[in-house]
C-alpha cells in the first residue's frame, strides 16, 4: 500500500475532480440557456406590452386634446397646417410635407389653452424627425422647432382629419426614409375614425400598414 501525505490526491483523482467541475459547468451553461430561451421572450412581450400601454395612452392625451380644440372651435385641428378660419393665418414657414399630420395637431393644440393642450410635460414622446423649423414660438411648447409626438417606439405618429382621410401621409421614423402612411381601414374597408379624425401608430416594427399598426379608435 502506497501513502500519499496529507492535503495530496492520487493523480487519478485529480483527473476525476477536474473532470467533474467541467461537466458541471457545461450542465449550468446549459441550463442557463435553456432558462434564457424559455425566459426571455416573455421579458420581451412585457416589455412590448408596456410600450402598447404608453402608446395609448398617448393617444388619450392628444384625444382630450383634440375634443377640447372641438369643442372651442367647432372643428377637429386640421392635419395640414392650414387654418380653416382665413383671418387668423399663422405666420408659419411652408411645409416640407413630412410628418405634416401629427405636426399640424401639435401646431393647433399649442396655439392656447383654452380649446388646446399644453404638450410641453409630454418631452419625452416629443420629437423631431425632418429637423423642420415652424417659423416663430408656438406659444404653449415655447419652441420654433415643428415637433411631432412619437409612440413609445420613437416613430412620430401620423394624425389624419376629417376631410385629409384619404390623403397618403409621409411620416419619418429615427433615421429612416420617410415612408407612405394612409388611414387605417377595417376589412370592410371603412376608415378608423371616419367624420373625425384618426391617430396611427406603425407599432413595434415601425412599418406603417402591417398587423402591430395602434390607432385611436381601435375598432
Amino acid at each position: 500500500m502506497v501513502d500519499f501525505p496529507m492535503g495530496e490526491r492520487t493523480p487519478g483523482r485529480r483527473g476525476a475532480a477536474r473532470g467533474f467541475t467541467l461537466i458541471e459547468l457545461l450542465i449550468v451553461i446549459s441550463i442557463l440557456g435553456l432558462l434564457a430561451a424559455v425566459l426571455l421572450p416573455n421579458i420581451l412581450n412585457t416589455q412590448e406590452s408596456a410600450n402598447e400601454t404608453a402608446t395609448g395612452g398617448t393617444m388619450l392625451q392628444l384625444q382630450t386634446g383634440c375634443q377640447a380644440f372641438s369643442n372651442e372651435h367647432g372643428y377637429f385641428p386640421p392635419d395640414d397646417l392650414r387654418h380653416p378660419e382665413g383671418a387668423a393665418k399663422q405666420p408659419w414657414k411652408a411645409d416640407n410635407g413630412i410628418n405634416t399630420g401629427v405636426e399640424s395637431l401639435v401646431c393647433f393644440l399649442s396655439l392656447q389653452k383654452r380649446g388646446g393642450a399644453d404638450l410641453s410635460g409630454m418631452g419625452d414622446v416629443l420629437c423631431n424627425t425632418d429637423k423642420d423649423d415652424h417659423g416663430v414660438e408656438q406659444p404653449l411648447l415655447h419652441q420654433r422647432g415643428r415637433v411631432e409626438v412619437a409612440d413609445a417606439w420613437g416613430t412620430p405618429l401620423a394624425y389624419f382629419a376629417k376631410a385629409g382621410m384619404e390623403k397618403t401621409q409621409q411620416v419619418m421614423p429615427p433615421d429612416q426614409d420617410a415612408q407612405p402612411v394612409k388611414a387605417r381601414r377595417r376589412a370592410d374597408g371603412s376608415i378608423f375614425g371616419a367624420g373625425k379624425y384618426q391617430l396611427l401608430s406603425a407599432g413595434r416594427d415601425r412599418t406603417f400598414g402591417t398587423e402591430d399598426d395602434l390607432s385611436w379608435p381601435s375598432n
